[in-house]
């Protein structure tokens, strides 16, 4: 399971505000292929309006990240994330997945990652077919 928690702290009538979410990543890129915008969501989460003025002193605040769990963990770092980086990596272990049974049928290879090149190839010819040529 990939988890993070994450939390902005910003000022607001006098007051420190901290507002977190504790984020199940495979939740998201599940249903939407994409961890959605996050101050949005964390605002949405504790319930801070869109269209208030705390809504924009939360939104000039960067996102701290912490207590990361499996692969996120590896893509986060002194309490920033590598969003990016984390969504192609795990499109990328969800694809390969799928072709398991493929790879191991008509290759006779159980484990894709000790072929990184045979794994660099897949996932280059993958990506060429979702372009639009």
């Amino acid at each position: 399971m990939n988890k993070i928690t994450a939390t902005i702290e910003f000022s607001f009538k006098g007051e420190t505000h901290r507002p977190n979410a504790v984020l199940d990543l495979d939740e998201f890129m599940l249903k939407q292929r994409a961890i959605p915008p996050l101050h949005q969501l964390i605002a949405t989460l504790n319930n801070i309006d869109n269209y208030s003025y705390e809504y924009e002193m939360l939104i000039e605040e960067d996102i701290r990240f912490s207590d990361a769990e499996g692969l996120a963990a590896d893509f986060s770092i002194n309490n920033q994330f590598d969003q990016v980086a984390f969504e192609k990596n795990w499109l990328e272990q969800e694809l390969l997945k799928k072709l398991a049974p493929s790879i191991r049928q008509q290759l006779d290879i159980d484990d894709i990652n000790q072929h990184p090149a045979l794994k660099s190839v897949l996932l280059a010819a993958y990506q060429l077919g979702t372009e639009n040529i």
